[in-house]
């Protein structure tokens, strides 16, 4: 959903922001095959272009100048025919994209910063209901996410480094980490060996990081009339998933005894079972499978600001280090003038903005993010 309040001011000073930025960044280094890529953009009436092609960056780089969208975005697949309608684009493989997100993870703090704006007047509520100054208009919610968030989200995507790199085998020169611009973390596997999976070998990929479908089974445990037999299976419990579930429980390939125990104390088979979910849900990691299985998905282009932030889709080559709103805050500090529609506080390249009143002077690097989250609308008078 577009956020923005549709002003000619707002308008014209984002475009005039994101117009500078691709003119200034037109190299775009983590783009690969760009002939046989699908692109399309939002533009800031919310409509969308697609099935767009280009033979160069160049080109690339043109469009983005001359039309100056909200959010650009380019095919995980490759194709003969990019620019053709879907089914006759001819399909020749695609990357695996692995999309994780602040939203997702049940922070207790994400409600102390989300906001509930009117989908009618731009009315910023204390909470989603009707709006209380229209009285007519729905509420959505935005979030300013917080270090907290973003440490939490940074471990989720730690965790999918490690499914990818450990259980999956893939070599990390394969692997790509972007920050998505905004609130999630993007992985990028451009491995060869993995280009032609249909939707379906990708979804039993996502099941096996998320977690679903592991069985008491696979570990050992299996039903036997009334109670349950322990049988530890032939090829070991110390790799994958199963290294994972041993290592919760202290157990190895000599635990037998161990393990009988251990389903004897949760109540038996079923009770294991629910042992088994609570620990697959805590090592599982939570990304958004339909991304992942989709081999047709148009996927916001690294080096593009996020429409929803006016950050940069960004490379994170360090997880730990990384740092969101210093590291993929790349516009200019120039100063405008903004009408707030709240007080709050935020933190953008490395300066604390304490904002109160109703007409602040900030940097533009402030304003885009804060007229990109509805928060804010670029003051008439400069």
């Amino acid at each position: 959903m577009n956020q923005i309040e549709y002003t000619n001011e707002n308008i014209k000073f984002l475009k005039d922001i994101f117009r500078k930025y691709y003119f200034e960044n037109k190299y775009f280094p983590y783009l690969y095959s760009i002939e046989k890529r699908e692109f399309g953009y939002r533009k800031f009436d919310s409509l969308v272009v697609r099935h767009l092609s280009f033979k160069n960056i160049g080109e690339l780089v043109v469009e983005l100048v001359r039309n100056v969208p909200l959010d650009v975005y380019y095919s995980n697949a490759y194709y003969g025919f990019p620019s053709n309608p879907i089914n006759e684009k001819q399909w020749e493989g695609a990357d695996l994209i692995f999309d994780i997100d602040i939203k997702d993870l049940n922070i207790p703090c994400f409600h102390e910063h989300t906001y509930y704006i009117c989908n009618l007047c731009g009315f910023v509520n204390s909470e989603q209901k009707l709006c209380v100054n229209c009285n007519k208009g729905k509420t959505y919610d935005i979030s300013i996410p917080c270090k907290r968030c973003f440490t939490a989200i940074k471990k989720e995507a730690a965790k999918l480094l490690e499914f990818l790199r450990s259980d999956l085998g893939i070599e990390e020169k394969f692997i790509e980490v972007f920050f998505s611009g905004n609130a999630g973390f993007h992985f990028h596997v451009n491995d060869p060996g993995m280009r032609n999976l249909d939707s379906n070998s990708r979804s039993s990929v996502t099941d096996y990081i998320i977690g679903n479908g592991f069985m008491c089974e696979s570990i050992g445990v299996r039903k036997y009339r009334n109670g349950f037999m322990i049988k530890l299976p032939k090829s070991g419990i110390m790799n994958g998933w199963r290294k994972k579930i041993a290592s919760s429980f202290g157990i190895n390939q000599k635990s037998e005894l161990k393990l009988k125990h251990l389903v004897e104390a949760s109540g038996g088979y079923d009770g294991f079972r629910n042992e088994i979910n609570r620990i697959t849900k805590k090592f599982g990691v939570h990304i958004d499978s339909q991304v992942t299985n989709d081999i047709h998905r148009v996927f916001r282009l690294p080096g593009s600001i996020n429409g929803k932030s006016g950050l940069t889709k960004t490379k994170c080559d360090d997880l730990e280090s990384f740092n969101p709103n210093n590291d993929a805050c790349m516009l200019d500090d120039s100063e405008v003038y903004i009408n707030l529609k709240t007080k709050l506080k935020i933190n953008l390249k490395n300066n604390n903005f304490k904002l109160d009143n109703v007409l602040e002077k900030v940097p533009s690097y402030v304003a885009v993010y804060l007229v990109c989250k509805g928060l804010a609308t670029i003051s008439k008078n400069q």
